[in-house]
């Protein structure tokens, strides 16, 4: 998604960007629509620093964890980005993501951004249901749809067969 900054320089408030999920690097992430909605302002801070706010919205297609269905997500992001001239001197300022630019480019790409915004936005062990049953541990069916008749003997355990191994003692 490249930005003009002519347009970041003139500032602009609430402008709509429909992204296709196509144009942004790969970091992972499987899409459930060809676009990515971003809502951005712009505003100017001092002459070569500028202000962009705004909010990403994706639709994303996980697998669950538990019991491998496939299901649908909505991820609603923050952006909010300091673009500041690469030439001034680096003004460290905490809390802050900075998009250096050099003052001659017409405008600048934040798709990698967007991308990095999307993927850590995603659950590390994404459930369909909080509910989730999961899948049977001897059958393996998903005991969201059918009940299975397997029983778990006591002592069963998946891990008994290595307390048989022999260890050797150094």
């Amino acid at each position: 998604m490249k930005i003009k900054l002519s347009d970041i320089k003139s500032g602009f408030k609430n402008k709509f960007f429909d992204i296709p999920t196509d144009s942004i690097p790969k970091r992972g992430t499987t899409f459930n629509s060809d676009n990515i909605n971003c809502t951005l302002s712009a505003s100017v801070l001092e002459r070569n620093r500028f202000k962009l706010k705004g909010e990403i919205e994706a639709a994303i297609l996980h697998e669950c964890v538990r019991c491998l269905k496939l299901f649908n997500s909505k991820v609603t992001s923050a952006i909010n980005f300091l673009v500041v001239d690469k030439l001034n001197d680096h003004i460290k300022i905490k809390g802050e993501e900075i998009i250096e630019i050099l003052n001659s480019d017409d405008e600048f790409d934040i798709s990698a951004m967007v991308a990095d915004i999307v993927e850590l936005e995603n659950p590390i062990k994404p459930l369909c249901d909080n509910e989730c049953l999961g899948l049977c541990n001897i059958c393996g069916i998903n005991k969201n749809e059918i009940s299975c008749d397997c029983k778990i003997e006591k002592g069963y355990g998946l891990w008994e067969n290595l307390k048989k191994l022999e260890t050797k003692k150094y």
